[in-house]
C-alpha cells in the first residue's frame, strides 16, 4: 500500500473518530446546560438550574466536609432530575396530555440497570410519573406515567423478584403499596403510548394512614410514615417465596427467610427515607429550608426491636435541605432532593440541588 493511501485512510479514521467523540461530547454538553433545555416528548432532560461543573462548585463550598465523599471512582458522581422544568404526562382523571410544571421529585430506586425516580405533581393536576436514567452513563432513558396522583415518596426494588414497589395511597386514609413486574417495566414507555401504565400488584396496608417512604432490605419491604411535628412509624413486612409482603402475622405463608419480623417500631419525626449498609440503618431527615441530616444507627433491621433513641445515633450527617429518599449500590450512597423542583426554586437556600448526588460510604461514615 502506497504511503498516500496509507496517510489518507489514517486521515479518515481520525475524522471518524474525532466526528464520534465530538458528537459525544456536544450532547453531553448540550443536555448539561440549564439554558439550553432539551426536551424528549415534551419532558425536559437538562439539568433546571446548575450544570455538573457549577453544582459540583456550589456543594463543595456550602459542605466542604463532604468533598473526599463525592464519589470520583466511577462517574457520573451526579444525575440531573428530569422533568424540573416541563414532564409530559396525564391530567388527573383523563386521557388529555399535559404538560406539567411543578412536579416534584420523592422517591428513588437503583437497579442493575437503571436509577428509577418518582415525582408527583404538587397540584394534584397531573398523574404522578417515574423517570428512568442510565446508571451508567446518567442519561435520561424513559419515563413511565403512573395510573394515580399519589404522593409516591418512595421507591423500593427488590432484586429477587426484579419487581418494583411504589409507596401509593387510596383515598385520603389507606396507605397502599403498588407494583410493577419485570416484564411490564421493560416493555412501558409513555412515549410510545401516551397512557397510563396499570400497576400489576396493589397491596392495601392495614392501619396505615400514609406510606411516606419505602425501602427493600434482605427479603423485608420496610415503609414508614412521616410526621412533621410527632415520631413516625416504621413497619416491616417480611417477603413470600413469590415477593408480595405479608401483611399479618400468619404462620400459613412461606417467607423466603428464617427470622423474619413484621414489627412497628417508633422513629424519629420528619424522616423522608431510609437504606441500610452493612449492618447499619440510615434515614433521611428533613423538612423545612434548614440543612437535611443523615441520620445513621447500628441495626441491620433483621432483629425483634428496632431503637431509634439518639443516645443509639451513631452519626447525624449534614446535608443540603429537602433531601428525599436515599439509596445504597455497594458502597455508595445517592441521594435524592426536591429544592430543584419548581415549588423550592425561588427560595433562598444554601443550595439547590437539582439533582442526585453519589457518596462514598466508607469514606462518609468514616469506615
Amino acid at each position: 500500500m502506497s504511503k498516500r493511501k496509507l496517510s489518507l485512510i489514517s486521515l479518515i479514521v481520525i475524522l471518524i473518530v474525532a466526528s464520534i467523540g465530538g458528537g459525544y461530547w456536544w450532547t453531553h454538553r448540550s443536555t448539561d446546560d440549564p439554558s439550553h433545555q432539551v426536551y424528549v416528548d415534551g419532558t425536559n432532560i437538562s439539568p433546571a438550574i446548575s450544570t455538573t461543573k457549577t453544582f459540583y462548585q456550589s456543594f463543595i463550598a456550602a459542605y466542604p466536609q463532604l468533598k473526599s465523599a463525592i464519589d470520583h471512582d466511577s462517574e457520573p458522581n451526579t444525575y440531573a432530575v428530569p422533568g424540573l422544568i416541563q414532564t409530559k404526562t396525564l391530567r388527573a382523571g383523563t386521557k388529555t396530555v399535559g404538560n406539567a410544571t411543578d412536579m416534584d421529585p420523592q422517591g428513588l430506586a437503583i437497579t442493575p440497570k437503571y436509577l428509577i425516580i418518582s415525582a408527583y405533581s404538587r397540584s394534584k393536576k397531573y398523574n404522578s410519573v417515574l423517570y428512568f436514567m442510565d446508571k451508567i452513563t446518567g442519561q435520561y432513558v424513559k419515563q413511565i406515567v403512573l395510573p394515580t396522583t399519589s404522593h409516591v415518596g418512595g421507591l423500593a426494588y427488590d432484586p429477587i423478584s426484579k419487581r418494583l414497589w411504589v409507596a401509593t395511597q387510596r383515598g385520603l386514609s389507606q396507605a397502599t403499596l403498588s407494583a410493577y413486574n419485570q416484564a411490564t417495566l421493560a416493555k412501558a414507555s409513555f412515549k410510545s403510548s401516551h397512557q397510563t401504565t396499570k400497576f400489576d400488584h396493589v397491596v392495601a396496608l392495614p392501619n396505615i394512614p400514609r406510606s411516606s417512604f419505602i425501602a427493600y432490605h434482605n427479603n423485608t419491604l420496610y415503609t414508614g410514615y412521616f410526621s412533621q411535628a410527632t415520631r413516625g412509624k416504621f413497619i416491616s413486612y417480611p417477603l413470600s417465596t413469590s415477593g408480595m409482603p405479608r401483611l399479618s402475622s400468619r404462620s400459613d405463608v412461606d417467607l423466603r427467610g428464617k427470622h423474619l419480623y413484621d414489627s412497628p417500631y417508633t422513629t424519629n419525626k420528619q424522616l423522608q427515607g431510609v437504606t441500610f449498609y452493612e449492618g447499619q440503618i440510615l434515614f433521611s431527615q428533613s423538612f423545612g429550608n434548614a440543612h437535611s441530616n443523615l441520620l445513621t444507627f447500628d441495626n441491620d433491621g433483621q432483629k425483634t426491636w428496632l431503637d431509634f433513641d439518639h443516645d443509639d445515633m451513631l452519626k447525624s450527617i449534614a446535608l443540603p435541605p429537602y433531601m428525599e429518599q436515599v439509596a445504597v449500590d455497594g458502597s455508595d450512597l445517592y441521594v435524592l432532593f426536591e429544592s430543584g423542583s419548581s415549588h423550592y426554586r425561588s427560595q433562598k437556600l444554601s443550595i439547590h440541588a437539582d439533582r442526585i448526588i453519589k457518596l462514598n460510604l466508607k469514606t462518609l461514615l468514616g469506615q
